[in-house]
């Protein structure tokens, strides 16, 4: 038994592999690209590494996509091997592994609260919970699991601005707005190159309808992210995302092109069908078209990646984008297997995985569908239906307001002006401000009176 610089424990003799797995959990909340290079370092140095194992295995699940089932069982395997002999951080770390591999979701973030419940300062286990939680729709699960750990921080507790961008996030995602921008502020005063401390203001600003604040906090802080993963094609969406509100198209566009999806990036290169460089790109090109932009090529640059997660479903909130992608491209065909696909997925499947499809994820897909082939009647009786359930599909409130423009539009398209105020009053009760001021937002506003 040994014990990181935090106090943590961990369960093996090759004080190498320690520091090496130290290495990769610190790379891992810092948003960085090498952490399977330090991950293995770690089973190199010990090949039984019960927890190393767990942690691969853990991070592969929050990749998201069904080409990783195979290790993450073969990580799940080699960790319980071991799980006799390992201390209980350990066994709720390997515990939340088997629940995560077999679609329990909810039971993995339990897991996770466990650990927290006895070492609230393990950034790991805020890290990993925040992900489950977020990509459950729980918001308010987050928030609460965050500042339950508050009374163990200090100003000068290890890895204090980590805690503290985790804190801002699920705040603004409770919509607790004036906590969540003290938080973020704090966090990036703290450490300016923190991604995830940039994101959770990028948030506030976003749903608050600060335009220029976002732009300028964005451009001040964008060339502090050197050696960061895909969560900085995020960031650089996040920046359309305000760009859009002003009109700037030619620069969105850009943007796009040598920053969110640029196919010489070493990033994309090495992760081409990253699943959140997916959203990103379904989600940033419509929001052009639906305001009149012509996108050209990029819909089909972008399909062929779309093509091989037709069956994967290991992350719901991505496949409606997969669908979206596909339409937009002229292959509506691959595009209703999607949805075949994510139905029979589904079926019979009671936990958070099978619900997000059935309730929300399809019914978006099938939407996107429609749109695409101008079937704006059908689009909005889809989406009134199931708007409700959008956050069991998980994603933020910023990113789901792609289905809330889709269905505002085709009612727009469609004459429907008797659900455009009801919308428009769920869309501030969201959490969005200034809606009427909104470019899309503003025209429905209008026939909405």
């Amino acid at each position: 038994m040994r014990l990181d610089s935090r106090g943590l424990p961990l369960t093996t003799s090759s004080a190498e592999a320690a520091g090496h797995l130290e290495r990769a959990i610190e790379s891992f909340n810092y948003w960085r690209v090498d952490v399977m290079d330090h991950l293995g370092a770690a089973l190199a140095a010990d090949p039984d590494f019960p927890f190393a194992h767990a942690f691969k295995g853990l991070f592969l699940v929050g990749g998201r996509s069904a080409k990783y089932a195979d290790i993450i069982a073969e990580s799940l395997n080699a960790a319980k091997a071991g799980i006799a002999d390992v201390c209980p951080r350990e066994r709720s770390y390997i515990e939340a592994l088997e629940a995560a591999a077999a679609g329990r979701l909810m039971d993995a973030a339990q897991k996770y609260e466990a650990v927290l419940g006895e070492h609230p300062t393990d950034l790991l286990g805020h890290r990993f919970v925040q992900q489950e939680y977020f990509w459950m729709g729980h918001a308010d699960n987050m928030r609460d699991v965050v500042e339950r750990a508050a009374p163990a921080f200090e100003d000068d507790t290890p890895d204090y601005s980590l805690y503290l961008a985790c804190r801002a996030f699920s705040n603004e995602e409770a919509l607790n707005y004036q906590a969540a921008e003290r938080f973020g502020r704090k966090a990036l005063e703290l450490d300016p190159g923190d991604p995830w401390a940039a994101h959770a203001m990028a948030h506030v600003l976003v749903m608050q309808g600060r335009v220029d604040e976002g732009v300028t906090l964005i451009e001040g802080l964008k060339d502090n992210w050197a050696g960061k993963n895909q969560i900085v094609h995020h960031l650089w969406w996040h920046l359309c995302l305000f760009l859009l509100e002003r009109g700037e198209h030619e620069r969105i566009l850009e943007h796009y092109d040598a920053w969110i999806r640029n196919p010489e990036s070493p990033l994309v290169q090495a992760v081409p069908d990253a699943y959140i460089d997916i959203q990103n790109c379904a989600a940033l090109l419509l929001r052009l078209e639906l305001r009149g932009v012509e996108v050209g090529p990029r819909w089909d640059a972008i399909a062929d990646v779309a093509e091989g997660r037709i069956d994967d479903h290991a992350s719901p909130f991505t496949d409606p984008h997969v669908a979206m992608i596909l339409a937009a491209a002229g292959r509506e065909e691959r595009a209703q297997a999607v949805v075949a696909s994510m139905l029979a997925d589904a079926e019979g499947d009671e936990g958070p995985l099978g619900v997000a499809i059935r309730r929300a994820a399809a019914p978006c897909a099938q939407a996107s569908i429609a749109h695409r082939r101008g079937e704006h009647d059908a689009v909005v009786t889809t989406l009134m239906a199931a708007r409700h359930d959008f956050p069991h599909m998980g994603g933020s409130h910023a990113q789901r307001d792609i289905f809330y423009q889709m269905l505002v539009d085709s009612c727009l398209k469609s004459g429907r002006d008797g659900e455009l105020a009801t919308l428009i009053q769920e869309i501030k009760q969201i959490g969005f401000a200034q809606v009427e001021g909104r470019t899309l937002y503003s025209q429905a506003a209008e026939r909405a009176n």
